[in-house]
């Protein structure tokens, strides 16, 4: 078992030019190739992107605009909820002429429902819903996918090249909302919450022991956005902080996190509590398998608020049938909605795929994505969002 992949930071060229906030034209300092990775840090640089920024990311070469023809540019939005915390997004692109497609779901679309919609649509304001060669194959007319987030393991980008579509991420907005869901899942496993309250409830009265985490390790795999800002919101509890992350930039950050970077292997034998924070990677899908859970110390607790594929979910509800381990919180699921054997478990807390649905949080995505569709249709002389 090798150390855990770190948290990507796809960044890279685009021919859209951009009003302030979106970051296009010549790649950063850290995208990849023989460009020399800048360091990441738990928070953006002095100077450098704000947390909506939207970062092109590197799919092909970029397509002529559609819409030459006068006929208003379509735009889909996909993600959901898009427009509730702020209405700003959906304004300044309805400002810019541009035609507005809105997911009827109010959830996460299907395969299905996602190709029925995107016909005729030039770009996609896109949430976790699947852009496989097939959807892409249906909508011949789209050029843009804009992500609220920054997670790509639903969008196939080799597809994306052939195709022409360019791809955009908002890689810093959703990440300070998911560290805190994290440490609050975390103090929830800890102290029991989840279960109290629903005992309270049904008329019970039982005073469960639980942890201080001051006296326990906590181990984080990846130390990349995510994963350091938990590091810093777990520093004042005073508990004892692992990482595995193989990104050599990571030894420079990890001592002014106060984190001991550790193989995995240890990580799992050591820590009372495994917190997950790397993207779906063909090196990540089922990183925590039955091989990796045994590991784990006895009565460990996980969180997961990555993505459900890293977790081999059989294995875990064997191990917690078994006793093995203390409890898992979970917010991220191959299939979803969740309605798997883990629901029944009164040791297994789950949520909605909710880690970046923070008000700050959505706020941040949806203007970096609404404005990552401005600057691709053209409009680098509208002003950027507030």
């Amino acid at each position: 078992m090798t150390a855990a992949p770190r948290e990507s930071t796809p960044v890279g060229p685009s021919s859209a030019r951009a009003p302030r906030g979106v970051r296009c034209g010549a790649a950063p300092a850290d995208a990849p190739g023989p460009t020399p990775a800048a360091p990441r840090t738990g928070a953006a640089q002095a100077g450098g992107p704000r947390p909506g920024d939207a970062t092109p990311v590197p799919v092909g070469q970029p397509s002529a605009r559609a819409g030459a023809s006068g006929a208003p540019l379509r735009v889909l939005i996909a993600s959901h909820p898009f427009g509730e915390v702020d209405p700003g997004p959906l304004e300044a692109l309805a400002a810019a002429g541009l035609e507005l497609v809105r997911n009827p779901h109010g959830r996460k679309l299907r395969a299905s429902e996602l190709r029925a919609l995107l016909p005729g649509c030039a770009a996609v304001v896109a949430g976790t819903e699947p852009y496989d060669a097939a959807t892409l194959g249906a909508a011949p007319a789209l050029r843009l996918i804009a992500r609220t987030g920054v997670g790509l393991d639903s969008v196939d980008l080799e597809a994306c090249r052939a195709r022409g579509v360019e791809v955009a991420t908002t890689p810093d907005a959703p990440a300070d909302s998911v560290a805190e869901l994290t440490v609050g899942l975390i103090l929830a496993l800890a102290r029991h919450v989840a279960r109290a309250d629903r005992e309270a409830r049904a008329g019970g009265w039982t005073r469960r022991i639980g942890w201080l985490l001051r006296e326990r390790t906590v181990g984080l795999v990846g130390l990349g956005r995510i994963g350091s800002r938990v590091a810093r919101l777990l520093a004042p509890f005073g508990c004892r902080l692992l990482a595995a992350d193989p990104d050599p930039s990571i030894a420079r950050l990890a001592p002014a996190l106060g984190v001991a970077l550790v193989p995995l292997e240890r990580l799992l034998a050591e820590a009372d509590v495994v917190s997950l924070h790397v993207p779906l990677e063909p090196g990540t899908r089922g990183l925590l398998d039955a091989r990796a859970i045994d590991r784990m110390r006895p009565g460990a607790l996980l969180v997961n608020t990555a993505r459900g594929e890293v977790v081999d979910d059989a294995a875990l509800l064997a191990a917690l049938e078994a006793g093995r381990l203390g409890g898992a919180a979970l917010d991220v699921f191959a299939d979803e909605p969740y309605a798997g054997p883990l629901a029944a478990r009164d040791d297994v807390l789950l949520t909605c795929h909710m880690g970046s649905c923070s008000d700050a949080g959505r706020r941040a995505m949806e203007r970096g994505a609404a404005e990552a569709v401005l600057a691709w249709a053209g409009h680098a002389a509208a002003p950027s969002l507030p």
